[in-house]
């Protein structure tokens, strides 16, 4: 499929807008369920997280879409077919959000995980930590965030036209997504999900990992720095007081 040079950039700043106050709406959502300590509603706290969390990171394959679909579908409406690929993959997203909300549930029945949505020992928080960075280091990973950091590429071999077409695409893609950040997503239950700083730390390495230059090496040195944290939670003292550092706690948890 070949594509052509020049593209329709005017739907792109409504896209960012629009993109912009769902991930402002969500955060606002996800704040306040933290502040009304509403650990009941973990479905609502992790739909809320996703769509805040992953909205932002696939800004550039929305915009990129945007920009080739007047030129590839002049059929179909373009506002449309973008709005469609980008349910699909928010709707992936909260497919997710269910299944880890129910995760939680039955970590929480067998007291694995306190109410603040924080693994109780420190052991569960490395072994995760550990996962997280090895998967890092998977060929899997490499080609799902290779996906994820080339926009034209991926709509290159991926794109279908017609609504079912923007559909089945955003879906890809938020396979993609989600084959890069299960993992990445699993940690918010090492620093806690009431710790917002944590939550915000992750965002940004999401972000990173899908935006900065030669990403390719800032994806193995987190991974190994994620191995090294967390075989240090195993075997050093009190180290455990990494991830809950008094004035940290103090300023990002919020108690009942």
């Amino acid at each position: 499929m070949s594509f052509p040079v020049f593209v329709s950039t005017a739907n792109v700043p409504i896209i960012v807008g629009a993109l912009t106050g769902l991930t402002i709406v969500s955060w606002l959502v996800m704040l306040g369920a933290h502040s009304a300590h509403e650990d009941q509603h973990a479905l609502l706290i992790w739909g809320a997280m996703t769509i805040g969390m992953m909205t932002p990171s696939a800004l550039p394959m929305v915009t990129t879409y945007a920009r080739v679909a007047p030129q590839l579908d002049p059929r179909a409406s373009a506002g449309l077919a973008v709005s469609i690929f980008t349910a699909a993959y928010l709707i992936l997203w909260l497919v997710f959000a269910v299944i880890a909300a129910a995760l939680q549930g039955e970590m929480q029945r067998l007291f694995l995980i306190d109410d603040s949505m924080v693994f109780r020992t420190p052991r569960l928080s490395s072994l995760f930590l550990i996962a997280a960075g090895l998967y890092q280091l998977t060929p899997l990973k490499q080609v799902c965030i290779s996906k994820c950091r080339s926009p034209l590429g991926f709509l290159m071999g991926a794109y279908r036209t017609g609504y079912g077409g923007a559909f089945a695409t955003g879906l890809l893609h938020g396979a993609f997504c989600i084959g890069c950040c299960w993992l990445l997503m699993a940690l918010v239950w090492v620093g806690g999900m009431m710790n917002l700083v944590w939550m915000a730390l992750l965002r940004l390495l999401v972000i990173l990992e899908k935006t900065a230059p030669r990403a390719e090496w800032f994806v193995r040195w987190s991974g190994a720095a994620m191995v090294a944290f967390g075989v240090a939670l195993l075997v050093l003292p009190r180290s455990d007081a990494l991830l809950t550092l008094d004035a940290l706690a103090n300023l990002c948890r919020h108690r009942a």
